[in-house]
């Protein structure tokens, strides 16, 4: 069994009080679940990073890994808490792998933390392709997945028609507005709306996926929709919003596999790459507008039996193919050749 040293964030944004991080419950435990945990040393940097200062937290890193000598280091990076020279010199060590999440609107970033890992991941295929077409070899293609511990098909009751769950966005608040004005009702939950109730754990999400007739994927990038903007001019928040807003460009999230691995029927917006994912029409369900979204969701609660097909035929491809653990046991496989 291979020694893995995980570097990432234990908490969520690096706050204890809002559960654990994404990378704990869908890097860590997943390597646990496939190695055992007594092969996985987990490195809270960003805890470290607080307590201790970005000088001394590098430090201890270089130490643990150099004493250690696991076969692999495994980050997940949040900003620039690392120092680059001392992160080089891990390749003299072990192999080192950086786990990115959105490469495709964080590209300079990407670029430059990259070259000082021996290996790094995407989870965009398009962008995993131009790695290889500019003959970047020592990239990763490693799609989110979703942990199947903990995102599981509940077969509760359906008690609500249509939910979503996400973080405020203006985007999305325009969005679940105009379906509202269409008779549609969504059930919002997630950081930053009005009501703060609406932030669930992960296990009230599964809770929620599993009870829900339609769960809408809605799209978080900039948008250049004209009645949008327009509508956004009105709203002091939502200007403030978009003005800081940096994702750029749409890709497959962990949510495509979260909610399918929760038997949850999905509707999503027919991002790239998802075809590559779920099979489209079959296994998920899409919209290509705004303009054709209101009449999709009333489509698919119409034909309940529709809605159960794709909902179960995407579930078993989720449960074959998708798992954290699955993806998470071929990116160490790659990595140790």
């Amino acid at each position: 069994m291979p020694k893995i040293f995980i570097s990432i964030m234990k908490y969520d944004y690096g706050i204890a009080k809002r559960g654990y991080s994404y990378e704990y419950n869908n890097l860590y435990l997943p390597l646990c679940d496939v190695y055992g945990k007594e092969q996985i040393f987990l490195f809270d940097f960003y805890t470290k990073f607080k307590n201790f200062g970005k000088s001394e937290m590098n430090k201890k890193l270089k130490q643990l890994i150099t004493e250690q000598k696991p076969d692999i280091a495994l980050f997940a990076l949040f900003e620039n808490e690392f120092d680059p020279q001392i992160i080089n010199t891990l390749k003299k060590v072990t192999k080192s792998v950086v786990y990115f999440f959105d490469d495709p609107w964080r590209k300079d970033f990407a670029n430059h933390w990259r070259r000082y890992f021996s290996f790094f991941s995407t989870p965009d295929y398009t962008m995993y392709k131009k790695y290889l077409s500019d003959s970047i070899e020592n990239s990763i293609f490693s799609p989110f997945g979703f942990n199947k511990n903990i995102y599981k098909k509940l077969g509760l009751e359906k008690i609500y028609d249509v939910s979503f769950i996400g973080g405020y966005s203006p985007l999305r608040d325009w969005i679940i507005r105009k379906l509202k004005k269409k008779g549609i009702d969504v059930k919002v939950f997630g950081r930053g709306w009005n009501n703060e109730k609406s932030w669930l754990t992960e296990e009230e999400m599964v809770k929620v996926i599993n009870q829900t007739k339609i769960n809408l994927n809605l799209s978080n990038a900039v948008s250049y929709h004209l009645l949008f903007l327009i509508w956004s001019l009105h709203s002091p928040r939502a200007v403030k919003e978009l003005l800081l807003l940096r994702k750029t460009v749409e890709q497959v999230k962990g949510r495509h596999y979260e909610i399918n691995g929760c038997g949850g029927f999905q509707l999503s917006y027919n991002i790239p790459g998802l075809e590559i994912a779920f099979e489209i029409d079959k296994e998920i369900a899409v919209y290509d507008s705004l303009k054709n979204l209101p009449q999709r969701i009333k489509y698919f609660l119409d034909n309940e039996n529709e809605r159960e097909s794709i909902a179960l035929n995407g579930y078993n491809r989720a449960a074959r193919d998708h798992s954290a653990q699955n993806y998470m046991q071929q990116l160490i496989n790659k990595v140790l050749g």
